[in-house]
């Protein structure tokens, strides 16, 4: 004779059972919205999801979440700055509970002709869906945050504050970073003719120099490069400045 399940194993099933029509209907109940916002050359990215960036003719900004999201998810434009925020201090996650929005379900796509400079605050992640190409570029990353970008400048900087991970790939004639953390910089795929690197604890880089690399490392971090440029270095702790074998 077949024995029943156990009393706390039916009611474990019956916790299951319970919590996956909710995850269907918030993944059902997904909008898009279309926003009218004034013209822009930087955008400031603080909420969680990813940000679609591409570079085009015309000005848009498309919001992609739940109902609820597309009601919390504010897209102001102050100066020159796209600002894509929740519009309070405490984050989505505080203001919907994590059963209420699977954060990983926000998309914004945002296109602009000109892109100079973009930030990313938290845990958000940004994608280049196409190549970013202009004078300048400033990056920066602080929190624990995703960037992936092809790029084609004269003057590229990267800042990253935390345990992010930046990206990238294309080419730039000068390329600044810095790094206070734990984060990864994976830039092998860039082409670089010249890189001032600075690193402040455990964070990592990979880059493709062609003629001079400078690196001052204090802490743990290290920077790994190839292109066979002239190196200097200034080193506190034990970081260390290798090429890729």
């Amino acid at each position: 004779m077949l024995s029943l399940p156990s009393a706390s194993l039916r009611a474990a099933l019956l916790v299951v059972l319970l919590a996956l029509p909710v995850h269907l209907v918030s993944a059902q109940d997904r909008a898009q919205e279309s926003r009218s916002v004034a013209a822009f050359s930087e955008v400031e990215y603080s909420i969680p999801g990813t940000l679609h960036l591409r570079q085009g003719d015309g000005r848009s900004v498309e919001v992609s979440a739940s109902q609820k999201g597309l009601d919390e998810i504010k897209t102001t434009v102050d100066g020159e700055t796209l600002e894509i925020s929740d519009g309070d201090d405490s984050g989505l996650l505080d203001l919907f509970g994590t059963d209420r929005l699977d954060t990983d379900q926000i998309d914004v796509y945002v296109t602009a002709p000109t892109l100079s400079e973009v930030n990313v605050a938290g845990t958000g992640r940004v994608v280049g869906e196409t190549t970013i190409e202009g004078e300048a570029l400033s990056l920066r990353l602080a929190g624990s945050g995703k960037l992936d970008l092809e790029v084609e400048t004269n003057e590229l900087s990267l800042q990253v504050a935390g345990s992010g991970t930046g990206t990238l790939r294309g080419q730039t004639r000068t390329l600044d970073l810095n790094i206070a953390g734990s984060g990864d910089v994976q830039g092998a795929s860039l082409t670089t003719q010249e890189a001032d690197v600075q690193i402040a604890g455990s964070g990592d880089a990979k880059l493709n120099v062609t003629d001079h690399l400078s690196a001052q490392i204090f802490g743990s971090g290290d920077v790994q490069y190839r292109g066979g440029p002239t190196v200097e270095t200034n080193m506190l702790g034990s970081g260390e400045v290798t090429p890729i074998e």
